[in-house]
């Protein structure tokens, strides 16, 4: 009588400064970003603390490197959303600002960054995070501009210019007070619906300037 092998696939090991990203990730979260420390992140992880700074040069570094992390996946997803030519126009933009919360809402170092005000507006407390947070606003100004670029016009291209720019620049300062509400204050779940139903409302009110665009 023949035994059945049975093949046993080995799982990926971490690589060590996922390992790290992710200790600290929660430490962030459950601590705030002064609170945690590299010797905390070093002891969490089953590392020497010489480790840690092998991969990760500051814990400011370490932080950026998550929040990067969080915002390439985010981004992802979105892009995703913006490509998906199965939609008109406007219910894309109307299911992209919904799905943009609701990722940010899953986010955890981009929320911690929110909490303890590590940035807001212009004003960053260190330059790496500046970096990566205004290329990803620059990314999501260039999809808003697209969405107004679908409307039919036959104003000039200087004054379309003008308009998209003001277009990107409403819904991005609306979402960042939003942002700011929900996030810093926590208060996603509680205004979720009320937030639903601005979107209805900003969607709707974009509405008139594509009549007849996608009849």
């Amino acid at each position: 009588m023949h035994r059945k092998t049975k093949t046993v696939q080995k799982m990926k090991k971490p690589k060590t400064n996922e390992v790290i990203q992710q200790v600290a990730a929660d430490l962030f979260q459950k601590f705030g970003f002064e609170k945690t420390s590299m010797e905390e992140i070093a002891r969490k992880a089953h590392k020497a603390k010489r480790s840690i700074y092998n991969h990760f040069n500051s814990k400011e570094a370490l932080f950026v490197a998550n929040v990067q992390d969080e915002l390439n996946a985010i981004r992802e997803r979105l892009q995703n959303l913006v490509d998906d030519d199965s939609q008109l126009v406007l219910p894309r933009l109307k299911q992209y600002l919904l799905q943009r919360m609701e990722l940010l809402s899953q986010s955890r170092t981009l929320r911690v960054a929110m909490k303890d005000n590590l940035y807001a507006e212009d004003s960053f407390r260190f330059e790496e995070l500046k970096e990566v947070m205004k290329a990803f606003a620059q990314w999501e100004h260039n999809v808003f501009k697209k969405v107004w670029y679908a409307k039919p016009t036959e104003e000039s291209v200087d004054i379309v210019e003008q308009q998209a720019i003001a277009f990107a620049d409403m819904l991005q300062v609306t979402l960042n007070g939003l942002s700011h509400t929900f996030f810093t204050e926590d208060k996603f779940e509680q205004y979720k619906n009320s937030y639903e139903m601005l979107i209805n409302l900003i969607v709707n009110s974009v509405f008139n300037t594509f009549v007849g665009s996608e009849k």
